[in-house]
């Protein structure tokens, strides 16, 4: 804050857009996008404060204190950190929609492979597979923001083809984008206390994790249905090249 506020008091050019928060509010798809970043950003979040927490409640034997599984915890927020720029990546050579589609199917498979290690026991397994929602969370992460200006963009030219003023409409594509990338991501947030209020409440429940992560399970197969429904199937009004 001191640094902003000694270093950058001369970005006049810079200000609030309050209209543009308030007219993307108004679209549909800040919605959609918003439950998706709630898949993506918010399991990132979520698993990164819960996860030393469930291998504590679930492994007791190997995890007798909060400083073993320290040793653990923090590779799952360092892979999904680092491997944030590949979701981008692959947005790009692929399409948004696609790499987040089938992401959030990974995500749905890895959800399994955690409840299958909790059922069995396997604490390898099931390191493994929270690290692979780590990963493809972070991956979700990039492939998503990088949907944000897409649909924007999608819909300023659909705009211009029925007449639109092409300079105007790709202004407010980049207003629109700009104010959902924020309110997505303050919403997606919103997701990180979702996933602790599920893991609190199996635990409260029956002593393990197995109803959240089936939950995570159905949830990511939602945001599948979502995405697909939404950007990629065959439709007239569909946004091409999300």
């Amino acid at each position: 804050a001191l640094g902003a506020a000694l270093a950058m008091n001369n970005l006049t050019a810079v200000r609030n857009d309050k209209r543009g928060m308030r007219d993307v509010t108004r679209d549909g798809h800040t919605w959609i996008m918003s439950l998706l970043y709630i898949g993506t950003f918010g399991s990132f979040i979520g698993f990164g404060f819960a996860f030393g927490q469930v291998l504590l409640n679930q492994f007791p034997a190997q995890f007798d204190t909060p400083l073993k599984a320290a040793y653990l915890t923090f590779l799952g927020p360092l892979l999904g950190s680092l491997i944030r720029p590949v979701g981008g990546r692959l947005a790009d050579a692929l399409g948004g929609a696609r790499v987040t589609a089938a992401n959030f199917g990974a995500m749905a498979v890895a959800a399994a492979v955690v409840l299958t290690a909790s059922v069995q026991h396997s604490l390898p397994l099931f390191i493994v597979g929270f690290l692979l929602l780590f990963v493809f969370s972070g991956i979700g992460n990039g492939s998503t923001y990088k949907m944000i200006p897409a649909i924007f963009r999608a819909k300023s030219e659909l705009a211009v083809a029925d007449g639109a003023d092409q300079k105007t409409a790709r202004c407010q594509a980049r207003r629109l984008s700009a104010a959902l990338i924020g309110l997505a991501g303050a919403i997606g947030a919103f997701g990180g206390v979702l996933v602790n209020l599920a893991f609190r409440q199996s635990f409260l429940t029956s002593g393990t994790g197995n109803a959240a992560y089936v939950a995570f399970g159905i949830f990511y197969l939602i945001c599948v249905a979502v995405t697909w429904y939404v950007y990629l199937r065959p439709a007239p009004r569909t946004l091409v090249g999300v």
